[in-house]
């Protein structure tokens, strides 16, 4: 009974779908036109939809050849003020980390499209708000940085060293000049800031050097003045009193001045010669040859003094090398701007199959819902 039961389905299936091809076969030019518009409107919007086409580059850190001149005064600069752990290395790393960072910059991409003559040449017959909106729309779609995750398994050994940056336009030509003026504005701007940041913190280093120098020139200069004055008090106090010489039969009861036993430098407020109390005694035959000593001998500057000077003069010599840097890049290109040769949309090709079938099953469909709507009705 059951066998009997599913050869009758099977048979009312096999009818039912030779029915429905029948149907379809009665209605094939209606699907073959319906295909043939739809393919129609798809060729429509395939030819007449705005193109875009990709330019790639790759770039990874610097080489100590692309750092021109810059590698040399900053090795100078290091070599002066006695930094051993500067390194052509640590200069690439640090310009490439800027570079990556900028990079990433919404503020900068704008900055760049709204000031890039190719974008204004592009963009010349919008309006505003249509340039605004086509600018604020290549800073999130079309001007991409592709930044690396390190904990992707699929990690490509390009990856790990490379950094991947796309512009799409709507010409390959476009595309590849807008990327390529990109890398180098960034580049530009990176060399500026770090330029400036740097001769802030030389700046400062001058100023601190001119600083030290000054006022050890100070403190000598004033302590001369004392010395002088007390020797010259003294000596006209001795006078008066008739020393002539030193008398050793007092010098248990004198403090001799630190100047007298070949202090050099002197500290004005703990100096004994600040106390000119007793200098008296040492005589006036002793207190004139000091007197003549301190007023016609030059200053003996200590060893840090003409080490400070020495600083001064060779970063002030290489103060104007600063902005004389050359042509210096933050990068290096591991694969320049390409000529995109292949176009990412629209998909000619790919669009007029889809409309077609598109076509094909909507008015199947079509025709055989009008079929079994008729046919429910019949019963």
């Amino acid at each position: 009974m059951s066998n009997v039961y599913s050869q009758k389905i099977n048979e009312t299936d096999e009818v039912d779908l030779i029915e429905l091809i029948r149907t379809l076969w009665k209605k094939k030019l209606w699907i073959i036109l319906s295909a043939f518009v739809f393919t129609i409107i798809a060729a429509g919007y395939a030819f007449t939809a705005k193109e875009q086409w990709t330019s790639t580059t790759i770039v990874v850190a610097p080489r100590s050849t692309d750092l021109g001149n810059l590698l040399l005064v900053r090795a100078e600069y290091a070599r002066i003020i006695g930094d051993s752990e500067f390194s052509a290395g640590g200069l690439s790393d640090s310009l490439y980390g800027q570079f990556k960072h900028f990079l990433l910059s919404s503020d900068l991409k704008r900055e760049f499209l709204s000031q890039s003559t190719l974008v204004k040449e592009y963009t010349k017959e919008m309006t505003e708000e249509q340039r605004s909106n086509y600018i604020e729309n290549a800073i999130l779609n079309d001007l991409v940085v592709h930044e690396v995750d390190p904990n992707k398994k699929d990690l490509k050994a390009l990856d790990k060293i490379g950094l991947k940056i796309t512009f799409s336009a709507e010409t390959p030509k476009l595309a590849q000049a807008v990327l390529t003026d990109y890398v180098n504005f960034v580049n530009l701007h990176i060399l500026n800031q770090t330029n400036k940041e740097f001769k802030l913190g030389f700046d400062l280093r001058l100023d601190g050097l001119r600083f030290s120098k000054k006022q050890i020139e100070e403190s000598l200069t004033e302590a001369k003045k004392v010395q002088v004055e007390n020797l010259t008090n003294a000596l006209g106090i001795a006078k008066k009193a008739g020393i002539t010489d030193f008398s050793k039969g007092n010098s248990k009861n004198l403090s001799i001045p630190e100047y007298m036993l070949g202090e050099g430098r002197l500290s004005i407020s703990d100096s004994k010669l600040a106390d000119g109390t007793y200098l008296f005694m040492l005589g006036e035959k002793y207190l004139q040859a000091q007197l003549d000593i301190a007023k016609n001998t030059e200053i003996v500057y200590p060893v840090d003094y003409y080490s400070t000077e020495r600083q001064l003069v060779k970063l002030t010599e290489l103060e104007p090398r600063l902005d004389d840097i050359g042509e210096v890049k933050s990068y290096y290109y591991l694969s320049s701007p390409d000529y995109p040769m292949i176009k990412d949309k629209p998909k000619k090709l790919l669009i007029l199959v889809i409309g077609f079938l598109i076509g094909l099953i909507l008015s199947s469909f079509i025709i055989l819902l009008s079929s079994l709507i008729q046919s429910t009705k019949k019963r």
